[in-house]
């Protein structure tokens, strides 16, 4: 018994390595821009949910929070305000909050978020022809 409680002494005492989250670092990445086109441009809109997020914004109309998660069913919550809030650090989205109760919060692309559009349609006609067997 007075082993255990060694052991578990022990463990405690053990200094934990720091990890650095993920949106730490992509944060970290965003504040130096890179001269690189291709790792800006990643940085901005990569990972599997912001294109599709702004694929969903694409119309120009505002978007509340419940609307954009319908448009994009397979979306946990933790991931979508994660990429919203990234999206908007970015300038690719601006957030709107009206002093209302119920709060009310919604969501509309800016210009440069809609620049990416085009490339996002290009995007979707080359898997088009890639999942037809046209190459």
């Amino acid at each position: 018994m007075k082993k255990d409680k060694e052991k578990k002494k022990k463990r405690a005492k053990r200094p934990e390595p720091k990890q650095e989250s993920a949106e730490k670092a992509r944060e970290g990445a965003a504040e130096e821009p890179s001269e690189d086109p291709l790792s800006y441009a990643l940085a901005a809109v990569g990972g599997k949910w912001k294109l599709r997020i702004l694929w969903a914004l694409r119309g120009g109309t505002s978007l509340r929070y419940g609307e954009i998660k319908q448009q994009i069913p397979p979306i946990t919550d933790m991931m979508l305000s994660q990429s919203l809030r990234e999206l908007t650090a970015s300038g690719l989205i601006v957030r709107q909050q009206f002093q209302q109760i119920p709060p009310k919060v919604e969501y509309r692309i800016t210009p440069p978020g809609g620049d990416l559009i085009p490339a996002v349609e290009l995007l979707c006609a080359w898997a088009s022809k890639q999942i037809k067997g046209e190459k």
